[in-house]
């Protein structure tokens, strides 16, 4: 099931060698830690990157985060989860 989100949200993450990492973000009154990234990829809008991102946190949930190059702010669009 994919849940689509388009939520700003609260963001730890670091830059290193030009690139950005996150970390750990609020959402649903819950801080999500980010155990592995996998998938990442560069979309264009206009002058403006933004910076895509399939995680998947401690709790083993998947969600599509965003950096938004324009709006300088991180974005939750996707919540993927189990079928039942």
């Amino acid at each position: 099931m994919v849940q689509e989100v388009s939520e700003p949200v609260e963001m730890v993450g670091h830059f290193r060698a030009g690139r950005v990492y996150p970390c750990r973000f609020r959402y649903g009154g819950r801080v999500h830690r980010i155990t592995s990234v996998s998938s990442c990829w560069e979309s264009r809008k206009g002058a403006y990157l933004s910076y895509h991102f399939v995680v998947r946190t401690t709790a083993d949930d998947v969600f599509e985060v965003r950096f938004d190059g324009r709006e300088m702010r991180w974005v939750l669009d996707y919540e993927y989860g189990d079928q039942d």
